[in-house]
């Protein structure tokens, strides 16, 4: 009998004749957030760590954050017969200490000498007459029994995961970063998709380090948990100011938001990233009505995602909550949107907002602002944080 975490997976069961390549990197990212040494095998429809070395708490917290793992099993796998599945119930149940119990077996190998109602019979007559549990449909525990054809894995404590497909699995994307929620959240959300993403943020402050200080190295940290592994580019946004605080427009924060796409766009296409993630909610806030969202949309035929489009506040700050970021997206920042004009039209027009732009002479800020970018990478190997600086891009 040996210790086992038993990690399953859900959509990535139905992936067909690809299910072996995303549980290959499924298993890759487990082993960079766990370690090197970590051996994570195969057995039909689940991933196995055995004997962990590591603590139990702080491993299992790492896993549930992996994207791919559905839920986490902590428990024991042995033979699949009778007494070595009632030996790894009665150590299960010594753990959990329930005061009622359910269980649920199920049998994936057919040809075993026993069926799986068979097996749950047997073990409700051992926890009720042998044990003392009483045993119900509706307990507040269940002891879960998986027979494969060469295993069973017994567990009482399940703790669950994000679900999703494994980072890296859908292609590299750049999502935009302000600090606030909504970027934050339409962030993740990309990444469950199993997308490796990058990030670019628009600061105010007089260096890219003091910006990092001030909030964003925090909010960074916890996407990488995540994430994984990223690469921040951090960009000042006075090349664009300097030019509406001589020229100002009625049309700013439109322009704002054109520039920093015209941005996104130019890293996008010179890295090689397939879109561009934006924490838009239609109407949410006035420039992201849908006359707005059109009058600004890139032109490059770089492909925009919008996870939130259709959520409300208190939706996006129910996932903020689920996910773990809320401290770090409430922390006080002074955000570029803040600072440009606060009251922008509602209703403009493309071609009104492309003339300004041209008449601005705003290109010229967008190429200011790429050649000035500052790169840094995030990553989360084998369970610890290193946030560096990268030397400068060159384009």
């Amino acid at each position: 009998m040996e210790r086992a975490v038993v990690i399953h997976h859900s959509e990535i069961v139905i992936k067909g004749r690809k299910r072996s390549y995303f549980e290959t990197i499924l298993s890759e990212n487990i082993r960079y957030v766990l370690g090197p040494n970590i051996e994570v095998v195969r057995d039909e429809n689940r991933l196995v760590i055995l004997n962990p070395h590591d603590t139990l708490e702080p491993m299992v917290e790492k896993l549930r954050k992996v994207f791919g793992v559905s839920h986490v099993g902590v428990g024991y796998r042995t033979e699949p017969s009778y007494e070595k599945i009632d030996e790894a119930v009665r150590l299960a149940l010594a753990e959990a200490r329930p005061h009622n119990i359910a269980f649920d077996v199920k049998r994936s190998y057919k040809k075993h000498p026993f069926t799986s109602q068979e097996i749950r019979v047997r073990l409700s007559k051992m926890a009720r007459d042998e044990l003392g549990i009483e045993v119900s449909g509706e307990a507040e525990a269940t002891a879960r029994v998986e027979i494969t054809r060469q295993n069973a894995y017994v567990y009482v404590r399940r703790v669950e995961g994000y679900g999703g497909l494994p980072v890296g699995s859908s292609g590299r994307v750049l999502s935009l970063v302000s600090g606030g929620v909504d970027s934050a959240v339409a962030t993740l959300l990309v990444m469950r998709r199993g997308c490796r993403v990058d990030l670019l943020h628009f600061h105010s402050y007089r260096s890219a380090e003091e910006a990092l200080q001030a909030k964003m190295s925090e909010l960074v940290r916890e996407l990488t948990a995540y994430g994984l592994k990223l690469r921040l580019y951090m960009a000042s946004f006075t090349p664009f100011y300097r030019v509406v605080l001589e020229k100002p427009s009625r049309l700013e924060l439109l322009l704002f938001r054109k520039y920093m796409l015209r941005v996104a766009e130019r890293i996008a296409l010179e890295k090689g990233y397939r879109a561009v993630v934006l924490g838009d909610s239609l109407a949410q806030v006035a420039s992201q009505t849908l006359a707005n969202i059109i009058a600004v949309k890139p032109s490059l035929g770089i492909e925009v995602f919008r996870p939130l489009i259709g959520m409300g506040k208190t939706e996006i700050y129910r996932l903020a909550e689920t996910f773990g970021i809320v401290e770090a997206v409430q922390r006080p920042y002074k955000d570029c949107c803040s600072i440009v004009a606060r009251h922008p039209v509602t209703e403009a027009d493309p071609e009104e907002v492309e003339g300004e732009w041209n008449s601005l002479g705003l290109e010229s800020a967008v190429e200011e602002t790429v050649k000035n970018l500052e790169e840094y990478v995030s990553t989360y190997r084998a369970g610890v944080f290193k946030q560096v600086q990268a030397a400068k891009t060159s384009y």
